[in-house]
């Protein structure tokens, strides 16, 4: 297989997994043996989407299913200490078109303060209609 683009820590950060390219990318996150969370929360409003997702990733009691605090948790080494993990976001329904692209700005910065620790933070979602750039290849 040619090199990950999920080994790249200059590209990690959130995009798109298309249908076309899904069984594909969840077999390198497999054959690499990165540390993946999904992220599916059913909820009908902001609030249970963050809380949904902070529970997802062992986030504490105290999170405060809010975006800072998820900006905040997301960062925490001694909550996320792997040196690279990706995410996999679906159901975003929960969000509205705000929610979602506030969504996508804090796991961008996430995963640039991530690159600057010599991480890589991974955000792929599947769901349509979101306004990102397909994983590269």
């Amino acid at each position: 297989m040619a090199a990950s683009v999920l080994a790249r820590r200059e590209l990690a950060g959130p995009y798109l997994l298309t249908p076309q390219r899904r069984d594909a990318v969840l077999g390198e996150i497999r054959e690499l043996a990165l540390p993946s969370i999904e992220i599916r929360p059913s909820a009908t409003g902001r609030t249970d989407w963050l809380a949904g997702a902070g529970r997802a990733l062992g986030f504490p009691d105290s999170f405060g299913a809010n975006f800072d605090a998820l900006f905040d948790s997301l960062c925490d080494r001694e909550l996320l200490p792997q040196p690279t993990l990706v995410l996999r976001l679906g159901n975003t329904t929960g969000l509205d078109e705000a929610g979602c692209d506030t969504l996508i700005a804090v796991l961008q910065a996430a995963a640039d303060e991530w690159r600057d620790q010599g991480r890589s933070l991974w955000a792929l979602f599947d769901g349509p209609g979101l306004d990102l750039d397909a994983l590269p290849r």
